[in-house]
């Protein structure tokens, strides 16, 4: 049997991708997304693959929503590997413009939920004599220059520290949380933005990170990354890797 790989936000961008190469691997996938029509189209994908997929729509703001992801992974007999790809700026406006409810949802989708998630699966990995999960970070998180989504960045930094500080998990219970900061991704939003930019802009801008890369570097971390490694990931330079000492 495959073991099992969760994605959330896996019907589009990087969470497709991240899914694609989980299913290349040969990991059966379970794609949670909040748009569950591109959640469906990536698991017909997978499933073209040969392996196992599941779909289904969630809000990982919502706890039940949670628990409907681990019970479809149970199912597929795992989860063996949990990648909290899920993530996204305030709508309409940023803090301190929105309200107190608009930028906590926020923190509640980049920090809160990705924590909530992995204590779920903690258990099943346990039973399975451990597991490995993957947090999807952003450069928004680290620096101390001005940025214009702070809750945003506030729950990306937070992100990098809680990988960090269950680095010991890989030593009690098999468990390997793992963290990976990419800035500026090459996918087509990215990408339009990029043309519309003047040559002196992009200039003094790095490149746009391929999605490949950081789907090898995912894969690499699931398969033999240690417990609390933090990688950033820039443009244009090679990958910067924190490892436990």
């Amino acid at each position: 049997m495959n073991d099992t790989a969760i994605v959330t936000g896996g019907g589009a961008g990087l969470g497709r991708e991240i899914a694609l190469g989980l299913a290349h691997a040969g990991y059966g996938v379970v794609v949670a997304d909040i748009d569950e029509r591109a959640a469906r189209a990536c698991a017909g994908l997978l499933e073209a693959y040969g392996t196992p997929a599941r779909a289904l729509r969630a809000d990982v703001r919502e706890r039940d929503d949670l628990n409907r992801i681990l019970e479809v992974a149970q199912a597929l007999g795992g989860p063996h590997v949990l990648v909290n790809n899920a993530g996204g700026w305030t709508a309409r406006r940023q803090y301190p413009q929105a309200t107190a409810t608009e930028w906590a949802a926020t923190i509640n989708l980049n920090l809160i939920a990705p924590m909530v998630l992995s204590q779920l699966v903690l258990d099943p990995m346990r039973a399975h004599g451990g597991g490995a999960i993957v947090n999807i970070a952003s450069s928004a998180g680290i620096g101390f220059e001005s940025y214009g989504s702070p809750e945003y960045g506030a729950a990306k930094a937070g992100l990098i520290r809680f990988t960090a500080s269950l680095g010991s998990l890989a030593e009690t219970d098999g468990i390997r949380v793992m963290c990976v900061v990419p800035d500026w991704i090459g996918l087509s939003r990215a990408q339009a933005e990029w043309r519309r930019m003047s040559a002196e802009e992009r200039a003094a801008s790095r490149p746009l990170i391929p999605p490949a890369e950081i789907v090898a570097v995912v894969l690499r971390l699931v398969e033999q990354g240690t417990g609390g490694t933090v990688v950033e990931m820039w443009g244009g330079a090679p990958p910067l890797v924190h490892a436990p000492a």
